[in-house]
């Protein structure tokens, strides 16, 4: 087979042979023939074209010498002229993506001249066409399938990158098989509209990314958010957590979390974040839509009057409530503000914002009301596994607990601890005359007047039946026995208000010992305090009395 340079021979007159030291394939080179044309007709093929003056009005068809078939030369020259002069790059390539030819508007278009190109591969300037690459398509043109013009992004030699129709057409040899291929390119002219059309969809692919960005960086903080309300052990300690991650996930416009007070059936601000402090601190339930609703509301314009009425004071731009629920139990609400520069912006952005917020602010609602219902299932339990369901107080388990623990700080700081053990006189006779109610109403009004007496560090136990323990923190023991007779004081006041009743509760006995005159250990000093009560018992009750020191 002979190959594409060997076809187009004829085409050079004059050439010049090069070494080949390099490697590359011997460039064309066009000189164009010196020959004087004759004015016989039929003798010399010849190409008359006519002069400015000659040139025929439009319509007018033009005349040529059509070069005979038999003088080859002149007709190689004549079409190697054509390929020169066109306005499409043509590129020559061998079988296997080796370029042989190289014409001017090839060099116009890449940027390469004849000699820099010749000789490389065709990848280097066609690098794909619709995800082939340059040998497939060789390919495809070698089984005589003429390459169909596709658009591609090629690449020129000062690096910028250019948008070209390209097809690719194969080159046959006299005896009719396949010896190359012909590349033929040219700039893609893109209308208007294409331009159009592109930009819109790069505009739009930038706001996909950025908004997945966005929504990314969104999961990410909540993730954060539910790892770390699950390490805390109170709603207490949720709250700063809250304020710092809600100011984050929020950060157009303030923002606040309120919860259900069952008591008193209003919901209060326990969370609120952003400048300018959003809604009022404590509403009632129906002034809420989100909450009347049971799903999340949300309002572009503040002026309508569908604004919520706890908002209607404050709000100057849009709002979204969304209530706290978790197991089927209203726990709160969540109200997110935008910002009031948003109002300036067209609808449908405006319209894309406030549905990106909303929903945002349900998929926190839902990790925030876990957590708090199961904070608050937490401190349920543990309440009822450290306090006393009568009194109210700290029960036996709590006291095992803190009484050490208490101890060994005092040991380290250097301090005084106190213990008052107290015990109700004639409680059995008052329960078995009154009944079992009327015990439990003396149990809890002892229990309020215990938390009336000790301040708010101290730690009041029921230790069983009628007894109680009362841990005084940096108490000295002449202290703990003033307040053991303040707390005997207050207790002969006492009035037990039973139905239309009104019951004496009788006296009390008290036993006082102190760390670390009586003792190291919880159980010394529980064992002072309480021999010092059933001394008190065994004198007629009524009375306080201190612990005797260990000999």
């Amino acid at each position: 087979m002979r190959e594409i340079g060997e076809i187009t021979s004829h085409a050079v007159v004059g050439a010049q042979e090069e070494p080949r030291a390099t490697g590359k394939a011997r460039p064309f080179q066009l000189r164009r023939r010196e020959r004087m044309p004759t004015s016989v007709r039929g003798k010399a093929p010849v190409m008359r074209v006519k002069s400015k003056q000659d040139r025929p009005e439009r319509g007018e068809a033009i005349e040529f010498n059509r070069p005979d078939a038999g003088d080859s030369g002149d007709r190689d020259v004549w079409l190697a002229q054509i390929v020169e002069s066109s306005g499409d790059a043509i590129i020559g390539a061998t079988l296997d993506g080796v370029i042989v030819s190289w014409n001017s508007s090839a060099e116009r278009l890449y940027g390469y001249s004849a000699r820099e190109m010749i000789g490389s591969a065709l990848s280097l300037v066609i690098p794909s066409v619709r995800g082939d690459d340059p040998v497939h398509l060789i390919e495809q043109v070698a089984i005589n399938r003429r390459s169909a013009p596709g658009k591609t992004i090629c690449m020129r030699k000062d690096g910028k990158q250019i948008a070209v129709l390209l097809s690719i057409s194969p080159i046959r040899s006299p005896e009719g098989r396949i010896a190359g291929v012909s590349a033929t390119a040219r700039a893609a002219q893109e209308s208007k509209g294409e331009a159009e059309e592109l930009r819109r969809g790069n505009e739009e692919l930038v706001r996909t990314v950025q908004n997945l960005e966005q929504r990314n960086r969104e999961m990410s903080l909540v993730q954060q958010l539910s790892t770390l309300l699950q390490t805390c052990l109170t709603a207490e300690e949720a709250h700063p957590v809250l304020e710092q991650s809600l100011a984050k996930l929020f950060p157009a416009g303030p923002g606040a979390l309120f919860e259900w007070n069952s008591s008193v059936n209003l919901l209060e601000a326990s969370v609120k974040w952003g400048e300018s402090r959003v809604a009022e601190a404590v509403f009632a339930p129906e002034e809420c839509w989100a909450l009347r609703r049971g799903r999340a509301h949300r309002v572009a314009d503040p002026s309508t009057p569908l604004l919520c009425a706890h908002l209607a004071a404050v709000a100057s731009a849009s709002t979204i409530c969304a209530p706290l629920m978790a197991s089927g139990e209203t726990l709160g609400v969540l109200t997110v503000q935008g910002s009031p520069n948003e109002l300036s912006e067209p609808k449908d952005v405006q319209e894309r914002l406030l549905a990106a917020r909303q929903q945002l602010t349900e998929t926190v609602a839902g990790h925030v009301a876990l957590a708090l219902a199961n904070l608050k299932l937490r401190e349920n339990l543990r309440a009822q596994s450290i306090r006393d369901a009568v009194t109210g107080l700290f029960n036996r388990r709590y006291l095992d607990e803190t009484l050490p623990r208490e101890i060994h700080r005092a040991s380290r700081d250097e301090r005084n601890l106190g213990i008052i053990m107290c015990d109700l006189d004639s409680f059995k006779e008052f329960n078995d005359t009154h009944g079992h109610a009327a015990g439990d109403s003396l149990l809890r009004a002892f229990g309020e007047l215990v938390g009336k007496v000790v301040r708010a560090g101290d730690i009041a136990c029921r230790y069983g039946g009628d007894e109680f323990v009362l841990i005084l923190l940096d108490t000295a023991l002449e202290t703990a026995k003033r307040r053991a007779e303040l707390l005997e004081q207050e207790f002969k006041g006492l009035v037990i208000q039973y139905g239309d009743m009104f019951l004496n509760p009788g006296s009390l006995s008290l036993g006082v010992s102190a760390y670390p005159i009586h003792g190291a250990g919880a159980a010394p000093l529980l064992r002072v305090a309480d021999e010092a009560m059933y001394r008190a018992k065994a004198a007629g009750g009524n009375r306080v009395v201190v612990g005797q020191k260990p000999e």
